[in-house]
């Protein structure tokens, strides 16, 4: 399966890549006709041609609103069993380990250092590379002057394990992204993630620079990977159950941060992580009575704070994942951010109810597929799509295919609409589907049990 999504336009020197993103996409004039909620697809494809682009193919990052240059992927997420398959020397008495990078944060919570040992690297991107670390505990015996980023940390233990990601970013230009842009976007994401204490989005437990000025952000590792790889290569583990709770927990999530007026205004699969390894999710009885957080919605990048009343919420800026944008925002319309939330929110269930994104062409639409693909932008103007696995042969959705997720063929269908009809998360919210995902006595209890 491509692990990068990328559109290809054809001229007289032959195929051009480059990377699909909505800020290069300036919509042509198109008079839009009256809202059809499902394509009509026709007699079939040529022979030994797929034009739908079948399966979920991984976008590249995102990076041109933030001032960064297109062409390198985004750090992907670990992979399932990597914390077991490639430890890295972790487990080795620190005198044969390898040389390894000692962070210096300060905590959130309470504002003291704190260290860091690096394991191993998860994933680079265009400005700066994630690492896995492990937090290190002073023995009360010795001091250690967290300082000196020379030090070996002799006194230093790693006790009871705790797994964080480190993310570092690099001081100054990269790659040729506008350093000042760089840092405005980075202050924003570590302003608003301070703000925010949910059990289901990301968490900033420190930050800090160092010597080389590289600023470090210490989150919360989260050992199942994305969302992208369960739904592209484990999808027998998404029973009905299970994207119910994904879904009431990230609906949760969202209205949290609208209710603190911060729009997310990238949410997809790649950016949505699992706190429980995929060969644990087997061994879960009951998902709607499972009181840790299952899912943690992360990278606040491109999140930022809108206007209370009586000042209007709406935004401008054209940003996040192009698949995953709503029609006005296509469309260069004023928008409001917590409703741009909501349809992302009904893309990435479809995409777990389907396997596939739902403007991506039918599957039995002649053409070029490449063309076909280059059309997503006015499907989703349109509102154009289908059900597939769960339709008809009209692409219509099927009660006898989808009995087991009724319920959430009811939240696409509110969602995946023209802004004046597009059903807002509060209602969302509690309809019985998304209402009864969460059957849990106190709330949801958080995956780690740290004293911050």
């Amino acid at each position: 399966m491509p692990r990068n999504f990328e559109e290809r336009s054809i001229d007289g020197d032959g195929v051009h890549v480059r990377n699909r993103s909505i800020s290069d996409y300036a919509p042509e004039f198109m008079a839009v006709p009256k809202q059809r909620q499902h394509a009509v697809s026709t007699s079939g494809p040529p022979p030994g041609v797929d034009p739908s682009g079948a399966g979920l193919q991984r976008e590249e990052y995102r990076g041109a609103q933030r001032g960064i240059p297109p062409g390198v992927s985004k750090p992907d997420s670990p992979s399932v069993n990597e914390h077991v398959h490639n430890r890295s020397h972790e487990d080795e008495p620190a005198s044969k380990r390898p040389r390894v990078e000692v962070y210096t944060a300060k905590s959130i919570g309470t504002g003291n250092p704190r260290g860091y040992e690096s394991l191993r690297q998860l994933g680079q991107g265009t400005f700066s590379k994630v690492f896995l670390a492990v937090r290190l505990v002073v023995d009360k015996k010795e001091s250690v002057d967290y300082r000196k980023e020379s030090t070996n940390m002799a006194g230093v233990r790693a006790r009871s394990r705790r797994l964080v990601a480190v993310k570092v970013v690099e001081p100054g230009p990269a790659g040729g992204a506008d350093a000042d842009r760089i840092e405005v976007s980075l202050k924003r994401e570590v302003e608003l993630m301070k703000l925010i204490q949910h059990p289901s989005i990301v968490h900033l437990k420190a930050f800090g620079t160092d010597s080389n000025g590289r600023a470090l952000l210490v989150m919360n590792y989260c050992p199942g990977g994305d969302l992208f790889e369960v739904a592209s290569n484990q999808t027998e583990v998404l029973t009905a159950p299970l994207i119910r709770r994904i879904f009431a927990e990230l609906v949760s999530a969202v209205r949290y941060l609208h209710q603190k007026y911060i729009v997310h205004r990238d949410i997809k699969l790649e950016n949505v992580l699992l706190n429980i390894p995929i060969p644990v999710h087997r061994d879960v009885p009951d998902w709607q009575t499972l009181d840790r957080a299952v899912v943690t919605l992360t990278d606040l990048g491109l999140s930022r704070a809108i206007p209370q009343p009586p000042e209007s919420p709406l935004l401008e800026t054209r940003c996040g994942s192009e698949d995953y944008a709503a029609p006005e925002i296509l469309m260069g319309q004023p928008y409001d951010g917590r409703q741009t939330d909501a349809w992302a929110l009904g893309v990435l269930l479809y995409a777990l109810m389907e396997g596939r994104l739902p403007f991506d062409a039918l599957p039995g639409i002649r053409g070029d597929p490449a063309v076909l693909k280059a059309r997503t932008p006015h499907r989703i103007a349109r509102c154009e799509w289908g059900w597939v696995r769960y339709g008809d042969e009209d692409n219509e959705w099927d009660p006898e295919k989808g009995k087991e997720l009724e319920g959430a063929q009811k939240c696409v269908e509110g969602l995946l609409k023209r802004n004046t009809r597009r059903t807002p998360l509060t209602e969302i919210r509690d309809w019985p589907w998304v209402k009864d995902g969460i059957q849990i006595d106190g709330g949801l209890r958080w995956v780690e049990e740290e004293n911050l």
